[in-house]
C-alpha cells in the first residue's frame, strides 16, 4: 500500500508541475495586449533579466498573473466568490441590486474646500458655477449592508457641506427624487436622465432656458458593459444602454492638437469599443472647442473630467463657443487653460467628487504646477 500511495503523490506532483509548466508556457506563447472583459492593457513581457534584481520577480508575477490561460473566467469566479462569501468590500467595485457602484469617495473636507476656493480665485470677477454629481452608490446606500451604508453616508456628509459652498448647484436631492436610474448600472457616469437633470439645474443656475428636447436627434446603443462592472469582475445583472443626444443645429467641434474640425459631436464607431463611453465628444482631449453660431454669443470655459462629455451638447444650445479643458490631458495649467480661451464670459467646474476630491493633476495644476 505504501508503494502504492507513494507512486500515487509522484504522479499528483508532477501531473501539478505539468499544469504549472504548460500556464507558464502557454503565458508567454499566447500573450495578450488587452483584456476586453477587465477593459485594461495586460502586463508586458519583462524586458530585463536578471536574478539579482527583485523587480524582475516583482515583473515576472505580474506578467504571469496578467497572462494565466483562462484569468478573465478565474477573475470572474474568484469575484463570485468575494460575493457569495460576503466579503464583496473587498472587490474594487461593489455589487448592489441590479447595479455595480464604486467605493465612497474618501475625502478631507478642508482639503477639498481649499481647492475649490483656489478654483474661485483663478476665475477671479468670471462668473463660475460647480457642477458636481452626487454618486450612485450615495444614491444606494439605503439598499446596503449597515457597513457600507455607514461609509456613503460620510461620503454624503462631504458632499452636503461641499454644495454649500458658493456658486455650486446642488444634485443630490433631484437625483434622488427623479424616479428613474441616472446612472449606468455597469458605469461610473450618469446616464441621460441624469444628464438631462443637471443641465436643467444648471440652466436654472445661470439664468438659461433650457432646449427644447426636439432640438437633438437621440441615438441609443446597445448592450453597453462599463468600466466600474469591469473593474469589480462580475458579469453585469444587465448590460446599458447608452444614449446620445445628437443638436439638430449646426455644429463645430476642434480639438487641440488635431487639423481635423468635426460636424458632430457624437462618434457613433466608438460605441463597440472597450470604452463605449468615448462615443460622446470622440473621447477625452486635453483641450476642445464647441462652436454653435445660432446660439447667438456666449462663451463658456468648461474645467472638466469626463462627466462633461455628455452634457457638452445639451450646452451647446446654449453658448455659441465652449471650451472645454481636461488638465489631466492638457500640457498647461488652469491659469494658462483660462488665458487661451480668451475671455470667457462664464466658468463651470464640472468634476465627479472622487476627482475634484483626490485627482492629482487637478491639485497640481492649480498650484501653477505642471
Amino acid at each position: 500500500m505504501d508503494g502504492k500511495n507513494r507512486i500515487a503523490d509522484r504522479i499528483a506532483v508532477y501531473g501539478i508541475l505539468i499544469l504549472l509548466l504548460a500556464g507558464g508556457i502557454a503565458a508567454f506563447v499566447f500573450s495578450r495586449d488587452f483584456s476586453g472583459k477587465e477593459k485594461r492593457y495586460l502586463a508586458e513581457v519583462p524586458s530585463r533579466f536578471s536574478l539579482t534584481e527583485w523587480t524582475l520577480n516583482d515583473d515576472l508575477e505580474t506578467y504571469l498573473s496578467d497572462q494565466i490561460p483562462f484569468r478573465e473566467q478565474l477573475v470572474g469566479l474568484d469575484s463570485r466568490m468575494q460575493v457569495w462569501t460576503g466579503r464583496a468590500t473587498q472587490l474594487e467595485a461593489w455589487p448592489t441590486g441590479d447595479a455595480i457602484v464604486e467605493q465612497p469617495v474618501k475625502a478631507d473636507i478642508r482639503l477639498l474646500t481649499d481647492r475649490t476656493a483656489r478654483m474661485r480665485e483663478i476665475a477671479g470677477m468670471i462668473p463660475c458655477r460647480f457642477l458636481v454629481p452626487p454618486t450612485a452608490g450615495m444614491l444606494r446606500m439605503d439598499e446596503m449592508t449597515p457597513l457600507r451604508k455607514t461609509l456613503y453616508e460620510e461620503e454624503a456628509a462631504v458632499y452636503d457641506k461641499l454644495t454649500g459652498e458658493e456658486g455650486f448647484i446642488p444634485l443630490r436631492e433631484a437625483f434622488a427624487a427623479a424616479g428613474t436610474e441616472v446612472f449606468y448600472r455597469t458605469d461610473h457616469h450618469w446616464n441621460d436622465s441624469g444628464v438631462q437633470l443637471a443641465y436643467r439645474a444648471f440652466c436654472g443656475a445661470a439664468g438659461l432656458e433650457p432646449a427644447d428636447p426636439v432640438m437633438f436627434t437621440r441615438t441609443e446603443y446597445s448592450p453597453f458593459t462599463g468600466t466600474t462592472q469591469a473593474r469589480a469582475g462580475l458579469p453585469a445583472a444587465r448590460a446599458d444602454t447608452l444614449v446620445c443626444m445628437e443638436p439638430v443645429f449646426p455644429v463645430t467641434m476642434d480639438v487641440q492638437g488635431e487639423s481635423e474640425t468635426y460636424d458632430h459631436l457624437v462618434f457613433p464607431e466608438k460605441a463597440n469599443t472597450w470604452d463605449g463611453y468615448e462615443v460622446y465628444l470622440n473621447g477625452n482631449h486635453g483641450m476642445l472647442t464647441v462652436r454653435h453660431p445660432g446660439a447667438g454669443g456666449g462663451k463658456l470655459l468648461v474645467f472638466r473630467d469626463s462627466f462633461a462629455s455628455s452634457i457638452i451638447p445639451y450646452l451647446s444650445a446654449n453658448y455659441g463657443e465652449i471650451t472645454a479643458v481636461d488638465v489631466r490631458y492638457y500640457p498647461g495649467t488652469f491659469r494658462d487653460a483660462l488665458e487661451e480661451a480668451g475671455e470667457p464670459d462664464e466658468i463651470l467646474f464640472l468634476y465627479s467628487l472622487d476627482s475634484l476630491a483626490n485627482d492629482t493633476s487637478i491639485a497640481r495644476k492649480l498650484r501653477g504646477k505642471e
